[in-house]
């Protein structure tokens, strides 16, 4: 069962992670675009937040390609 957790994890996790930093990167322009919807406050943030999204993107793509190698 522990193995199969694992599996279901490498092979799920990476496209939900895909989709979040997709979804805050969208906040992110949302909030450039119009300030008064408030999705990102801070400047410093908003700085923290499009790096958490390019790595999180970088390392999904490349666990996905490295998966389908393997397969």
């Amino acid at each position: 069962m522990k193995q199969g957790f694992q599996r279901f994890l490498t092979r799920v996790l990476p496209h939900i992670t895909i989709v979040l930093a997709g979804m805050f990167v969208i906040f992110w322009i949302l909030d450039i675009l119009n300030p008064t919807m408030n999705f990102i406050n801070r400047e410093i943030s908003n700085k923290l937040l499009i790096i958490f999204c390019t790595a999180s993107l970088v390392t999904s793509i490349v666990t996905i390609g490295l998966e389908r190698k393997t397969d």
